[in-house]
């Protein structure tokens, strides 16, 4: 016998996917040796009800000056945007939550650091557990 129930996906690693043909991207952990101009992708938290989950995910843009970082950061939001219209994987709808900021990152001071949190509507997997 076995049952079929609904999980959360894997939301960072969709978002990689639905990113990496067109940008650097990265998900934890951070690889020591990673490349710039890149974004990190965090989950944050989120909420579910039923077969919808509500992702809170955090991108943070890394380059060599502000401006770049701020100019990768807006165009992936805007490339998310197209791919959530587009129903990419399990991904149904983004809206960004909060405004970019930017600073220098905290563990590499040579790089600039922008980031923005985006709200991911994504569908639960169903998975099958055998008994």
């Amino acid at each position: 016998m076995s049952i079929v129930i609904y999980r959360s996906i894997d939301i960072e690693n969709e978002v990689r996917l639905a990113l990496k043909d067109h940008f650097k991207v990265y998900v934890r952990p951070l690889p020591e040796d990673f490349e710039t101009p890149s974004v990190l992708i965090e989950l944050m938290g989120g909420t579910s009800a039923n077969k919808i989950d509500n992702f809170i995910v955090r991108f943070s843009a890394r380059a060599e000056t502000d401006a770049e970082a701020l100019d990768l950061l807006r165009t992936i939001l805007g490339f998310l945007k197209y791919q959530t219209e587009e129903q990419f994987g399990e991904l149904r709808y983004s809206e960004e939550q909060t405004m970019t900021s930017w600073g220098t990152d905290p563990v590499r001071p040579d790089l600039k650091l922008c980031q923005a949190t985006v709200e991911i509507v994504a569908h639960k997997e169903p998975y099958e557990i055998e008994s």
